[in-house]
């Protein structure tokens, strides 16, 4: 989290220097969201050491369908805390942090790192699928309150989603892929690995329009904060509780089904706000001020859910 707050600091300094204009900062926006986020999404499934089986493939269903549903609560939950908001745009924003977390470039290392298994890591990767198919259509309506961003067309061919395509197939039919341990691969990895000074970069430049002590004032940031990193989680938690009483579900790969979309929806907010509310030009400032106060706060919040997570076995 260190590292990852640390990256803001060379977009805050050069913005401050006058080194970065307005139009920079939508040319950033545009490779993030059309190249390194992308890459990001398709870079696991090449590096990938597990054997793909029939009864993997069943997990990874229901572990999608875990991720897109607890996100779906999430969203409704948080439209109704939020609903009475007078500042609407600035409502939309915490509605934005709240259903949507910085899972994949700090939610893919995180998992990694915390359980050392090639088969989370690909739950993990699951839930971003589920992640990108509501971010381009859930996330857009969000912000922008247009019902036409919600359709079929944008879940499926966005620009995270079109590239898994291909990325799929090459997973589980290991014959035809002829991209992994190739310069290819390796162009998609560094452009993945891309996305997370990127986003703080970007992060960086708006907080230098926003300033510091301001971004962390606001009763709505606090509030925003505890939905994302208590509430939401905590409601992922229990149902994932709540199926390790069915059998199916009451071993190792099962449980890290369950397990892994619980840690990845307790990340903070996905930095990605900041770049949609740039895209859309729409609460700007308050995208900015809640991704600062929850990631400083998910520094507390994180290593206590994960006690929680092992304590009833789930990793």
């Amino acid at each position: 989290m260190a590292s990852l707050i640390a990256l803001i600091i060379p977009g805050f300094i050069l913005r401050k220097l006058k080194l970065f204009t307005d139009g920079a900062v939508s040319g950033l926006v545009a490779v993030l969201l059309y190249v390194c986020q992308p890459m990001l999404a398709v870079s696991p499934f090449l590096d990938q050491d597990v054997s793909p089986t029939l009864s993997l493939a069943g997990l990874m269903g229901l572990s999608f369908l875990f991720s897109l549903i607890g996100h779906i609560i999430v969203f409704f939950l948080a439209k109704l805390i939020f609903m009475k908001w007078k500042n609407r745009e600035s409502a939309s924003a915490y509605t934005f942090a709240s259903v949507f977390t910085n899972c994949g470039f700090l939610g893919i290392p995180f998992v990694k790192m915390l359980t050392n298994s090639s088969i989370a890591v690909l739950f993990a990767v699951i839930y971003n699928i589920a992640f990108n198919m509501l971010l381009w259509t859930l996330g857009m309506y969000i912000l922008t309150k247009d019902k036409k961003a919600i359709s079929i067309k944008k879940a499926f061919l966005n620009p995270s989603i079109v590239p898994l395509a291909i990325s799929l197939p090459l997973f589980f039919i290991p014959q035809i892929n002829i991209i992994s341990g190739t310069p290819i691969a390796n162009s998609i990895s560094l452009l993945a690995n891309m996305s997370a000074p990127l986003s703080m970069i970007i992060v960086g430049i708006k907080l230098a329009d926003t300033g510091i002590i301001n971004a962390l004032k606001g009763t709505g940031n606090y509030i925003g904060s505890l939905v994302r990193l208590i509430l939401a989680p905590g409601i992922m938690l229990g149902l994932a509780y709540a199926l390790t009483f069915i059998p199916y579900f009451n071993y190792g790969a099962a449980l890290l089904a369950l397990g892994v979309p619980v840690i990845l929806m307790g990340m903070p907010p996905a930095s990605m706000i900041v770049s949609f509310a740039e895209k859309t030009n729409r609460a700007k400032v308050a995208s900015t001020k809640i991704f600062l106060t929850a990631t400083l706060m998910s520094v507390i919040t994180m290593p206590l859910l994960i006690i929680i997570i092992n304590a009833i076995g789930l990793v």
